[in-house]
């Protein structure tokens, strides 16, 4: 984990326990059993200081459950008896992002309470709404204060990366095209469609009353859509998926296996723009329409070069980043107020670095 800079904040945190509130798409349960944040029983015990500056449990607590969430949504949980030296890894992490706030703090941007409302408006739009904002920040221990805040540090951070990766890195077009034809299999889309959904929901356990009620609303549902009503107005009024009935029941593309096999197989059995039977999955009864698909395609250089040139530059701005924390922490004072952990070698396997398609 110190080979990169990750910068773990209570901002991504709540954004992805935020996100595991939200409305679910009728994806395939991982098994992961992915943790949430929890408020730490010693939330203002001081864990670190930064010239001065303090670092608290919770902030701590916080990164470690975010980090945690995240590996276990890629499939990968930690192992057992890593808990501590994760812990110490991200401290080190959050050293880093306090040590590069101090730095960017020098030159604030003028624009930044403009930056810092629309980082909030978008995560509000991501997990469903001002309500679910404040209902998970309260679950969390969050105040909306301390996240405004945090997600100022956050626009002061990212600032003064970009202003230093602006700096000493440069992409030039052959690097891009280089890469691209290097790795011509990181190019390679799979088949996808596009689909819109209706959900009744309907608990697998349910009594058999209960399914038989569901079930005609499903097919009430689906003879609106037959009898000529479009199926995005029906879905928006009737559709409870409230993830994705605001946008008519839209999912957007998706390839084989991101989806429960029920509604995969349906999914990619259907032509274009035609309504599904009723599908039965773990998470209710649903109708369901095609309106796009791709076939399995390599994705051509001029529509991924843009995407590309910017990875390049975000994985050569790491090691930019790394190295200032290092020179920034040099000149620091830094207290570690924790104990260090076991000297038990940890066993890490990184992801394969791949550019956005």
């Amino acid at each position: 984990m110190k080979t990169r800079v990750v910068l773990f904040t209570f901002a991504m945190a709540v954004t992805l326990v935020c996100r595991t509130f939200a409305a679910d798409k009728p994806k395939t349960d991982t098994g992961t059993n992915a943790p949430v944040i929890t408020t730490a029983a010693k939330p203002g015990e001081v864990v670190a200081r930064v010239n001065g500056t303090e670092i608290k449990r919770k902030e701590l607590d916080a990164a470690v459950q975010a980090y945690t969430f995240q590996m276990a949504r890629r499939g990968r949980p930690l192992p057992p008896g890593q808990s501590a030296l994760v812990e110490r890894d991200i401290l080190d992490e959050l050293i880093g992002r306090e040590l590069l706030r101090q730095e960017g703090s020098k030159h604030i941007p003028a624009d930044i309470d403009k930056q810092v409302q629309e980082q909030i408006d978008q995560v509000t739009t991501q997990v469903g709404g001002e309500e679910q904002l404040k209902k998970t920040l309260a679950e969390t221990g969050i105040t909306p204060d301390e996240y405004a805040k945090r997600v100022r540090d956050n626009v002061i951070i990212r600032v003064a990366i970009d202003n230093a990766v602006d700096k000493e890195v440069k992409i030039v077009p052959e690097d891009v095209r280089a890469y691209y034809d290097k790795n011509p299999d990181q190019f390679k889309q799979p088949e996808m469609v596009r689909a819109s959904h209706i959900l009744i929901r309907c608990a697998p356990d349910a009594t058999d009353e209960v399914k038989k009620e569901k079930r005609t609303q499903i097919d009430s549902v689906r003879a609106l859509v037959k009898g000529g009503e479009k199926f995005a107005d029906v879905a928006k009024k009737f559709s409870e998926d409230p993830g994705s009935a605001t946008n008519g029941g839209d999912l957007g593309f998706f390839g084989r296996g991101q989806m429960v096999p029920e509604f995969d197989a349906a999914a990619f059995s259907l032509k274009t723009n035609e309504v599904s039977d009723v599908i039965t999955t773990q998470f209710g009864y649903h109708v369901l329409v095609v309106t796009g698909h791709k076939p399995a395609q390599t994705i051509p250089f001029d529509q991924v070069k843009d995407d590309l040139a910017k990875f390049l530059k975000q994985r050569k701005g790491n090691d930019v980043t790394r190295d200032q924390v290092a020179s920034l922490r040099k000149e620091a004072k830094v207290e570690i107020l924790v104990p260090e952990p076991p000297a038990t070698p940890v066993v890490e396997t990184k992801p394969v670095e791949a550019p956005a398609k």
